[in-house]
């Protein structure tokens, strides 16, 4: 049984190898705020959060201040999203007062099914940035990069590669929010369900704990579309992007009600090999390093495919296991036995 982990490193490769315009292509961590900050500003607790780090000139728009705070790798994208977290619930302006450029006021976008599915009191700033701030800019790197009109979703050559490896019974452990990975099993016909849901008829294992754009929300429960899908429009009654947990310091999967959910469900699983794409471990891992280190007990050694050797150095010395070390999946490929 096999256990496939990808990260953004998986898709960014992908979007690389069709072509895109690297500053165009889906988020990594280093870049996650300029990336999907372009068209909302996180008013007013980004101008906080930098007067507390010792910043009092924020320019005409502070995302610049912090984008290049972000490249320079003096903040982190992680520690602002917790920070949000842990001051969401801070009185905000009167919607009526002047907002900064690139705000979006008023709380989110009425979309059909949004009264049905309400926003809890206390929670608008944090849903409306899950909805403005990165559910909606991701879907659409996610179609910018991957979906040509007339055509349809381009040929995801990197993950048929890896994904022609999985059978019935493996299982992908999908960190991403995009559905690049499920759109490759769609083109190579291999069946797939997402956990919690139980596999069946050959079908493969697709557990995305930090939510998925093709996954909606409401307070009875959580269901996931076709990847095609992308949330939008939400189904009338539930609640786009709602599912995501942001990349933020100290989450924690039993904090988040669905993704305890999806990880029960896998957690005890045995498999016979860990395979790593595109994954890069951060400070906020806690959860997923003692997932790794349960499913790996086991193994003399996993795989790692990442061009960076630090990475695979890293998941070796975490896991204190050998470390098979590929730079990209053609040297995975020609390394296979």
């Amino acid at each position: 049984m096999r256990h496939l982990i990808i990260g953004a490193g998986a898709t960014f490769a992908e979007a690389c190898a069709l072509g895109n315009p690297r500053e165009n292509c889906p988020p990594l961590m280093r870049d996650f705020a300029r990336k999907t900050w372009a068209n909302y500003t996180p008013h007013p607790l980004l101008e906080r959060y930098l007067n507390e780090l010792g910043f009092t000139d924020l320019g005409i728009d502070p995302r610049e201040l912090f984008y290049n705070l972000e490249e320079a790798g003096t903040a982190n994208v992680e520690r602002f999203m917790e920070y949000c977290w842990q001051n969401r619930h801070l009185k905000f302006p009167e919607l009526s007062e002047r907002v900064p450029n690139g705000f979006i006021s008023g709380g989110r976008i009425s979309v059909a099914g949004a009264v049905e599915a309400p926003i809890s009191l206390g929670e608008e700033f944090w849903e409306n940035f899950l909805y403005h701030g990165i559910g909606s800019p991701i879907q659409f790197l996610t179609i910018q990069c991957f979906f040509e009109n007339g055509v349809g979703w381009k040929d995801l050559s990197l993950s048929k590669a890896i994904a022609r490896s999985l059978g019935q019974g493996d299982l992908v452990l999908n960190l991403n929010y995009d559905t690049v990975f499920e759109l490759a099993l769609e083109q190579l016909g291999q069946p797939f369900s997402y956990a919690p849901n139980v596999a069946q008829n050959g079908e493969v294992v697709i557990c995305k704990p930090h939510g998925s754009l093709n996954m909606v929300s409401n307070n009875n429960g959580f269901m996931f579309g076709q990847p095609s899908w992308l949330g939008m429009p939400q189904p009338s009654g539930y609640r786009s992007f709602s599912g995501l947990i942001p990349p933020r310091l100290n989450k924690q999967y039993n904090q988040h009600p669905i993704s305890k959910i999806i990880i029960q469900s896998v957690q005890n699983r045995m498999p016979d090999e860990l395979i790593f794409w595109g994954i890069g471990l951060t400070d906020s891992d806690v959860d997923l390093v003692e997932l790794y280190k349960a499913w790996s007990k086991n193994m003399p050694s996993v795989t790692v495919i990442n061009p960076d050797i630090g990475v695979a150095e890293k998941i070796a010395a975490i896991l204190r296991l050998s470390v098979r070390h590929y730079p990209d999946l053609s040297a995975w490929q020609a390394g296979c036995p």
